[in-house]
């Protein structure tokens, strides 16, 4: 169906409407007049109801559309801020890391330093590579998510090694901060050992999620959970840390969003791993969502489609 451009619409909108009412109002006019007279009051009459019905057409397409202009303004504009935000704190965690390669760098020419202090400006640069690189990772894995080039790699997968294996690499944090990092025993009827699912995008939200929590305790636990549900495996992160304000769980997934940033600026970050996690979780098929926890802090939760492993499967991996 061809779509006219807005103005044409509204000249052949305004034709029409006249056309059609010179051509058969003239007819009516001299049916009902008795007299020129009284034609002429008709004829005026027939020119100002022509003019307010043309008025009120006019109004109501006019409205419509420019109601999707003022919300599209709005978008622009709010889409402009969110990014003038997002760049100015990309720009200070970047700068950031990059200040520590460069100072610390530096300071290393010093012959006169002793063998622990260059270990130590050392681990400094390595954190701070780590850092800039992770900040690198993100941005090019939202770049790659919006231009659709990140494919859904499907592959039978031991969900009880998956968290066993991704608690073991959060272990040294967590005991950095005197953090109890624990998986968390599903029930019987729950218990999931082998399905089918993108390991990598799995591994990657929940590795995400758990950072997060642990950056986010001081004190107390994070634990790590799945179980099945119907027809979806249901992953659960809880902490006991600092908690999300009232009003804020939609907000932190959104893109280019940091909660109360001012508060946030406390840790560090730029605030785009939830939404990268939202993004591959919608692309596998499920839902991700944020609530408090009753002892306190947060529970993220995400869920993905549950496909078993089929038996031709099973028998593959068997053979290899």
């Amino acid at each position: 169906m061809v779509r006219f451009k807005f103005e044409y619409a509204v000249i052949l909108i305004y034709l029409l409407v006249g056309s059609g009412w010179i051509l058969f109002s003239d007819e009516l006019t001299l049916l009902l007049a008795p007299t020129p007279e009284i034609a002429a009051h008709f004829q005026t009459y027939k020119g100002l109801f022509y003019v307010f019905i043309t008025g009120v057409l006019l109004y109501f397409f006019l409205r419509k559309h420019l109601q999707k202009l003022r919300n599209a303004e709005e978008k622009a504009l709010e889409s402009d801020r969110l990014k003038s935000g997002f760049l100015a704190n990309v720009s200070h965690e970047i700068r950031t890391p990059m200040n520590g390669v460069i100072g610390f760098a530096e300071l290393l020419k010093d012959e006169s330093l002793s063998n622990e202090e260059r270990l130590h400006y050392i681990s400094i640069i390595e954190k701070s590579g780590e850092r800039m690189l992770e900040l690198i990772g993100d941005i090019v894995d939202i770049s790659m998510a919006d231009s659709g080039q990140v494919k859904i790699k499907l592959s039978q997968v031991n969900i009880i090694e998956l968290l066993g294996s991704l608690t073991m690499l959060f272990s040294p944090s967590a005991e950095e901060k005197k953090i109890e990092l624990i998986v968390s025993p599903c029930k019987e009827s729950e218990r999931v050992t082998e399905i089918v699912i993108d390991r990598e995008k799995v591994v990657c939200v929940l590795s995400k999620i758990i950072k997060n929590a642990i950056k986010y305790t001081n004190s107390g636990y994070v634990r790590v959970g799945c179980h099945r549900d119907g027809g979806y495996i249901y992953f659960e992160v809880a902490d006991s840390g600092v908690g999300i304000p009232d009003g804020q769980f939609d907000k932190i997934f959104n893109r280019f969003v940091q909660v109360n940033m001012s508060y946030t600026k406390t840790y560090d970050g730029a605030g785009l791993g939830l939404s990268i996690a939202k993004s591959y979780v919608e692309m596998m098929g499920g839902k991700i969502w944020a609530q408090p926890n009753p002892d306190g802090g947060s529970v993220f939760i995400f869920t993905v489609p549950f496909k078993p492993v089929s038996p031709s499967r099973r028998k593959n991996d068997k053979k290899s």
